[in-house]
């Protein structure tokens, strides 16, 4: 681990490391083959973190038959999604309510709360029931939002004795919980988390998206840098693994803020960082790129580059962390998030309760080797969730059947994030699917000839992966692979 860099010499390293790939002068061919930095969401999120893409996913017409025929193995991971926010951020896209805590709030928007957990209850009970019937046992817990920490001490209490009861946990089970600057830094916040880490919670994760004073009050955070780095200190004096999330260029970014968060990162060195491109749905941010006067505050494709070259260079060859794909960073491989390794997977069956949620299992067996799976979602609209529990409706809203073709597509989405290996199933699936695997062996083909993806031999195998330049792109070109099904199906959304 080096010395720290000055500025001017950080800048320069990446530029030069730009450079040495070819940029700027190949970003006029690569945008002719359609690889650019894009500002709109992919799929349904900012990032490629699901297969099939949420918003591909078709309206259920009978979710009870769903629910009947979707049958989880031996173990799957949990997520459990807490629907509320002290803020509205203007970059964000999930599903959420506006709620500032019991003290802070209406008796309407607190009743909201507990109707809200009275529902998510019952659908743990139900899912417990399901999966203790085929012996299913839980990997790993996540619960996220929105931003759970908003709950009272004894509601998050509640709310772990539950999964504990209703779930059958793996010993040492990982169970890590989300929470944000604001409500670490409210009263009683440092005491919540200790009751957090006492109550059996082992991974703690929160997003500051930027320490620069004007992106966070565009992004109407409700905190500005000091804050957010004194709740950084706090989360660390209660737990020794935590995640910490930034956005790079949002409102307002530029390399010079990617620098600023450098910075601080220097002192804070969390365990596990992701730093996420910012894309956007119709929240504001998003309806401001279309808005002369502040679409001009939006960073372009180049500083965009050279911001994530300056991620690069900083943190790995200076301050020593792991990169595990394009986003995400560990100091150390122990700290790695196994939440955010198995939404992604093809491979690892998750199971997501509350509104919007999603959840995928893979059911191939002997019997019927091609039948893949099911990738499902809750209903988006909290209400809508809310009420189906209440009336002992299945909340399911939307699925999609994940066929072998399927499948095949997602062996290139995720696979190429950390480098694709091709497996006997695969090389059955493109034997049936001759169409689909002809159309990606050409997207390899001309994705390596513009040296954005090359092949190495890890012992026998053969293994597919992003080149450093094909990383700049990661996500875009990850979202290339979407199967020509699925592109269709977004395109009508």
């Amino acid at each position: 681990m080096g010395d720290a860099t000055t500025p001017s010499v950080a800048f320069s390293n990446a530029s030069e490391a730009l450079s040495q790939l070819g940029i700027p002068d190949i970003l006029p061919t690569l945008h002719q083959a359609g690889v650019a930095i894009k500002r709109s969401i992919l799929g349904g999120s900012h990032s490629v973190v699901t297969y099939p893409p949420l918003n591909a996913l078709s309206k259920v017409e009978d979710s009870s038959a769903l629910s009947s025929i979707i049958r989880y193995g031996a173990q799957t991971s949990l997520y459990i999604h807490i629907a509320f926010c002290e803020t509205e951020c203007t970059f964000c896209h999930y599903a959420v309510r506006k709620y500032r805590g019991q003290e802070k709030s209406s008796q309407k928007k607190t009743d909201d709360v507990v109707r809200y957990l009275s529902a998510l209850e019952k659908e743990i009970e139900s899912w417990g029931r399901k999966l203790h019937e085929s012996g299913t046992t839980i990997s790993s817990v996540y619960i996220g939002g929105g931003t759970p920490l908003i709950l009272e001490t004894e509601q998050l209490r509640s709310l772990l004795a539950k999964i504990c009861e209703e779930f059958t946990l793996v010993s040492g089970i990982e169970i890590c919980v989300e929470g944000s600057p604001l409500t670490i830094l409210a009263p009683g916040g440092h005491e919540k988390l200790q009751a957090l880490k006492l109550a059996g919670v082992t991974r703690f994760s929160f997003g500051v998206q930027s320490f620069n004073n004007e992106v966070l009050k565009r992004a109407a955070r409700g905190y500005k840098r000091a804050q957010a780095y004194q709740a950084c200190m706090i989360v660390n004096s209660v737990f020794e693994n935590w995640n910490l999330d930034l956005i790079q260029s949002l409102y307002m970014g530029t390399p010079e803020e990617v620098w600023e968060n450098l910075e601080i990162l220097r002192l804070v060195r969390p365990p596990h960082i992701t730093w996420y491109h910012g894309r956007f749905a119709a929240r504001p941010q998003g309806d401001w790129l279309s808005v002369e006067g502040k679409r001009e505050h939006f960073e372009g494709e180049l500083s965009t580059l050279l911001g994530r070259m300056l991620i690069w260079r900083t943190l790995v060859d200076e301050m020593g962390y792991h990169q595990v794909d394009g986003n995400r960073f560990v100091r150390d491989p122990e700290f790695e998030d196994p939440f955010k390794k198995t939404r992604t997977s093809v491979g690892n069956d998750l199971l997501g309760l509350g509104a919007s949620s999603y959840s995928h299992v893979d059911e191939r067996t002997g019997q019927d080797p091609f039948f893949a799976g099911w990738f499902f979602r809750n209903h988006t609209d909290i209400a809508a969730y809310v009420e189906a529990m209440e009336s002992g409706r299945i909340p399911i809203g939307t699925c999609m059947p994940f066929t072998p073709a399927e499948h095949l597509a997602a062996s290139y989405v995720i696979g190429l994030r950390t480098g694709r290996t091709e497996t006997e199933y695969d090389r059955k699936v493109a034997i049936e699917e001759p169409t689909l695997a002809a159309h990606y062996r050409t997207l390899v083909g001309g994705l390596e000839a513009l040296g954005l993806l090359e092949r190495f031999q890890d012992g026998s195998n053969d293994v597919l992966h992003l080149t450093l330049l094909g990383r700049l792109f990661e996500d875009e070109i990850l979202s290339a692979f979407y199967s020509p099904d699925v592109l269709q199906a977004l395109s009508r959304r």
